[in-house]
């Protein structure tokens, strides 16, 4: 998985290579980079891994390239987990001016706050719905307009065609059993405006739109899906509020028996199920700090909450929050998390939106992440 401003903007830089609004290197060439990653984790639903006081083990080994040849503008990075490797993004495009540019392969969609809409390595809740940090497969132009900033994009697919995968970096829906729907055709519209305050202050406000159809494979029947996003990101010396605000809806052709309520996606390689209609708010607060313990030069710390509220019937609400720092020492970027969830995918829960037994069990888990990044 896997940010901040100030830190969090170095962060990014390092963390995720060159972001998708971002324009082309000026020198022509093609450069190498990657990342070694290694994470703690103690995590309270987990008995054995409580009574062994956590695990410690290598989390991930990436490569990224990225650079210009003529013309054409590369970025593409791999990713090597324990359990499957997968590509995060893959794409080349073309630079018209400074203020223009065109994006083809996989690549960031653009939708709500960009590049992520939290500071922590867990992302927000958003990501394991497929509405933060996701990637797929299609063509995407950016403008930049002055204050305005636009995104326009469609998508064929997911990262991968292949449905049934579910190691993969982004939430999808994926196929198994008798859930056998998939994303198709989607088209993306982002508008973001940023007003100055003065030095070292402004606000970013901005709407997203995401629609797009879903491909049954067992009817052979075409659905359709939705969702818009309301955000404001704003920056005020070393502080960062991050405000979000995300509607959604999936309407899946489902074979009778089959219950349109909820859909299945993927990721890390576990299925999972979510509510297929819902309501998303975020609240995010982060505070940098310039340090100097020794190697250490900064410091981020925050809180990421996320609060899900679905929309379906037998359903239950589901909340993640993430507090945490995260510091900064040359190349060695540390991330230390403490996550709670309630009924929350990845912190102990079944799914999103799940009405389970559990639904209002709390569970956490400590993280502590440190990678290198070269």
């Amino acid at each position: 998985m896997r940010h901040g401003r100030n830190l969090t903007a170095a962060l990014a830089a390092c963390l995720l290579t060159l972001p998708a609004t971002a324009p082309a290197e000026e020198e022509e060439g093609i450069e190498f980079g990657g990342a070694v990653r290694l994470n703690y984790a103690w995590r309270d639903y987990d008995d054995t891994n409580k009574d062994r006081l956590g695990d410690f083990e290598l989390e991930l080994f990436r490569i990224n390239v990225r650079g210009t040849v003529g013309d054409v503008i590369l970025n593409a990075e791999w990713r090597r987990y324990n359990d499957f490797q997968a590509i995060h993004h893959a794409w080349f495009g073309y630079e018209f001016d400074d203020k223009r540019h065109v994006e083809l392969g996989i690549t960031q969609v653009p939708f709500g706050i960009l590049p992520y809409a939290s500071h922590s390595f867990w992302f927000g809740g958003t990501y394991y719905m497929g509405f933060e940090d996701d990637y797929d497969t299609g063509v995407k132009f950016v403008q930049d307009a002055g204050d305005w900033d636009f995104h326009y994009a469609f998508f064929k697919n997911p990262e991968y065609a292949d449905d049934s995968r579910t190691e993969r970096y982004s939430f999808d829906l994926v196929t198994a059993g008798d859930q056998q729907n998939a994303e198709i055709n989607q088209v993306n519209f982002r508008a973001a405006r940023a007003l100055d305050h003065g030095e070292d202050s402004s606000t970013e406000l901005g709407f997203s739109l995401e629609a797009g159809q879903i491909y049954n494979n067992i009817t052979t029947d075409t659905g359709d899906r939705w969702a818009v996003a309301a955000h404001m990101d704003g920056n005020y010396g070393k502080w960062n509020l991050q405000l979000q605000g995300v509607a959604y809806e999936f309407n899946p052709e489902n074979p009778v028996g089959v219950s349109d309520d909820f859909v299945q996606l993927g990721a890390f390689a576990f299925p999972f199920l979510m509510a297929a209609k819902g309501e998303v708010y975020s609240a995010n607060v982060a505070r940098s700090f310039d340090l100097s313990w020794g190697p250490v030069t900064g410091m981020t710390c925050y809180n990421n909450f996320t609060y899900i509220d679905p929309r379906v019937d037998n359903s239950a609400e589901s909340i993640q929050n993430v507090t945490g720092c995260a510091f900064s020492a040359g190349g060695l970027y540390t991330y230390v998390d403490w996550i709670a969830g309630k009924n929350m995918w990845f912190a102990g829960g079944d799914g999103i939106g799940l009405n389970q037994a559990s639904a209002e069990r709390w569970r956490s888990r400590l993280n502590i992440n440190l990678g290198y990044y070269f």
